[in-house]
C-alpha cells in the first residue's frame, strides 16, 4: 500500500512539490552539504550536494524534472540544462570546483525509449567532446524504492506504532473520497509533526513527504484552501524548530503557485455563476456563498502579505470580491475572525484605505445584526454548526442558544484601531457596545505557546467594557498584550500560524510582520 502511495505521488508530482522531500532523501543516502538552487540562476543545477566515496569526495549536482521525458522534451528542455550543468561551474559558494564532479538527472516519471537512445548519444558527446563524466539517471522505480526503503519504512519502524500508519491512511482516504476537511482536522493531524525529533533525518523526510504528498492530492483536486492549510502546518513545524528561514523561499514559491491556481479557478467559477462566487456544488451551494468568499479572500490576502512577487491580478480580484460580493463581509463564525485580520492587513499593504474602512464597517454591521439575534458560532465549531447557528434565527426547529462572545468583534475593533481613523474606530466601538458584544481574546504571549491551541500558557480574557474612545489602551486585552507579550518571532510565519490555528493574530505588533 505504501509503495502504491509513493508511486502515485511521483507519477503526478510537480517539481516544487518534490524538492524538499528529495533533499531529505539525499541526506539519508549519505549526501551532505545539500543546497537547493532551483531558480533563474541555477545554471542547470536544481540541487547540489557532496558525497564521500571510498577514495575521494565528489561534488554532485542534480537536475530534476517531474513526469515522463519524451524525445521532444529531452531535446528542448533537458539536454540544454544538462550541458549547462556540465560546463558552467557557477552556482553556489559551497559548490567545490576542485572536486571530482558528477551530474545526475532525476526524473520522477520515465525516460521514454526514444529519449533513452538520445540520452545515450548525449552521454557519448559528454565523454568525447566535453571530456566529462557521463550523466547518471535516477527514474521513478529507483526513487520509489529509495523513499520506501530508506525513508518511510524506517520511519514506521523507528516509532513502532500502528497509529502513525493508521492516521496517514485515514487522511489519505478522506482526501481521496472528497470528504470535507476543516482547519481543525488538518491541524490535529499535523500537530503530530511537532512531537517528532527534528534532528533525525528520517523524521524530517516523513514530515516533508506528508506535507507535499497531501497538499499535492488536495491541489490536484482544486482544493486549494486545504492545500494551503497543509503548507501552513509545514511552516508551523519549521518555525517551532527554528528552521523556517532555510526553507522559506521554496515554500513561498509553492504557496504562491497554490494561490495563483486558486485565482484561476475562482475567476472561472465566478464568471460562470454570477452574481455569486461559489466554491461548492449542489442544490444548497448558495448557503455556502459567504464561505466561498471568505476562503478566497484569505488565500488572496496571504499572497499579498507573504509573496515576494507582487501580482496585480491577485490584488484586483481581491478588490473585486470585496466590491461585488455581499458574502465578503459576512463572518459566519468566530473561526473567520482571522479573515477580518488578513483582509485588513492586505488592504493596508495595498494602500486601499477607503476599501478597508468600508470592509470593516460592513463586517461590523453584519456582526451587530447577528449579535442582536443569536450571535455567531464560537471558534472551534464545525461547518454544520456554523450554518445551523445562522439558520436558527429563521428556523424554529433549530434551537441554538445565543452566543454573546465576540472574537470576531474584537478583531474588527482591533483592525479599526490599526487604521488610525478616530471616526471609524469610535463608530465601530459604539455599534458593538449597542448590541452588548462581549470581546473574547486568546493571549499567546510566549514563543512556547505559538504552535498549539491548548498550550498551558495560553490565557483567555473577555471585555464588555471596552473604551468608546480612540486611545491606546482601548480594551483590557490590548493593555495586557502591550505589557506582557514576549513573542520574539516577528516574521511572516506568524501569518501562516494565524491562518492555520484561527485563534491568534497579535494586534500589538502585526504591522511589524507585514512590513
Amino acid at each position: 500500500m505504501l509503495r502504491s502511495v509513493i508511486d502515485d505521488y511521483l507519477t503526478s508530482t510537480k517539481e516544487l512539490q518534490f524538492f524538499l522531500p528529495f533533499m531529505e532523501l539525499l541526506q539519508l543516502r549519505g549526501f551532505y552539504d545539500v543546497h537547493l538552487l532551483h531558480g533563474a540562476t541555477e545554471y542547470g543545477k536544481d540541487v547540489i550536494a557532496k558525497f564521500r566515496g571510498e577514495n575521494a569526495e565528489i561534488q554532485y549536482s542534480f537536475q530534476v524534472k517531474a513526469g515522463d521525458v519524451n524525445l521532444s522534451r529531452f531535446r528542448s528542455e533537458v539536454q540544454p540544462q544538462l550541458v549547462e550543468a556540465l560546463t558552467n561551474k557557477l552556482s553556489h559558494p559551497n559548490f567545490d570546483r576542485s572536486l571530482s564532479y558528477q551530474v545526475i538527472f532525476v526524473c520522477t516519471g520515465a525516460i521514454q525509449s526514444s529519449a533513452s537512445i538520445a540520452f545515450q548519444e548525449f552521454n557519448q558527446y559528454v565523454r568525447d567532446t566535453l571530456r566529462a563524466t557521463p550523466v547518471q539517471t535516477w527514474e521513478k522505480p529507483q526513487l520509489t524504492a529509495d523513499f520506501l526503503e530508506i525513508g518511510i519504512d524506517p520511519f514506521f519502524e523507528l516509532h513502532r506504532s500502528p497509529e502513525f500508519a493508521g492516521r496517514f491512511f485515514k487522511l489519505y482516504s478522506q482526501i481521496s473520497s472528497d470528504d470535507l476537511l476543516s482547519f481543525y482536522d488538518i491541524e490535529a493531524y499535523t500537530k503530530n509533526w511537532l512531537d517528532l525529533e527534528w534532528t533525525n533525518s528520517i523524521n524530517r523526510l516523513q514530515v516533508f513527504f506528508e506535507a507535499y504528498f497531501f497538499s499535492k492530492l488536495l491541489y490536484d483536486k482544486g482544493r486549494h484552501y486545504e492545500a494551503s492549510l497543509i503548507l501552513a502546518s509545514l511552516v508551523r513545524v519549521l518555525t517551532k524548530n527554528r528552521a523556517f528561514e532555510g526553507y522559506c523561499g521554496t515554500i513561498q514559491e509553492y504557496s504562491d503557485q497554490i494561490v495563483l491556481s486558486h485565482l484561476e479557478k475562482a475567476k472561472a467559477t465566478y464568471d460562470a455563476s454570477k452574481p455569486y462566487l461559489l466554491d461548492f456544488e449542489g442544490v444548497f451551494a448558495i448557503f455556502y456563498h459567504p464561505l466561498s468568499c471568505l476562503r478566497s479572500l484569505e488565500l488572496l490576502s496571504l499572497f499579498v502579505l507573504t509573496s515576494s512577487k507582487p501580482n496585480k491580478d491577485v490584488g484586483s480580484f481581491l478588490l473585486r470580491i470585496l466590491d461585488e460580493q455581499k458574502g465578503s463581509h459576512r463572518i459566519i463564525s468566530d473561526n473567520y475572525a482571522i479573515t477580518i485580520v488578513l483582509v485588513s492587513m492586505a488592504l493596508l499593504k495595498l494602500n486601499e484605505i477607503d476599501r478597508l474602512k468600508r470592509f470593516l464597517n460592513n463586517a461590523c454591521v453584519w456582526l451587530c445584526d447577528r449579535y442582536g439575534e443569536l450571535g455567531i458560532a464560537p471558534i472551534g465549531t464545525d461547518l454544520q454548526g456554523e450554518i445551523e447557528q445562522l439558520l436558527s434565527e429563521q428556523l424554529e426547529g433549530l434551537s441554538f442558544q445565543r452566543h454573546a462572545g465576540g472574537f470576531s468583534a474584537c478583531a474588527c475593533l482591533d483592525m479599526s484601531y490599526i487604521v488610525g481613523d478616530k471616526s471609524l474606530f469610535e463608530g465601530i466601538a459604539n455599534d458593538l457596545r449597542a448590541v452588548e458584544a462581549i470581546f473574547e481574546f486568546y493571549h499567546i504571549l510566549t514563543d512556547e505557546a505559538l504552535f498549539i491551541h491548548d498550550h498551558e500558557q495560553i490565557t483567555t480574557s473577555t471585555d464588555g467594557e471596552f473604551s468608546l474612545e480612540h486611545r491606546q489602551d482601548y480594551s483590557k486585552m490590548i493593555a495586557h498584550e502591550s505589557k506582557a507579550n514576549s513573542v520574539s518571532i516577528r516574521d511572516k510565519s506568524l501569518l501562516y500560524l494565524s491562518f492555520l490555528l484561527r485563534d491568534r493574530y497579535f494586534p500589538t505588533f502585526i504591522t511589524e510582520v507585514i512590513n
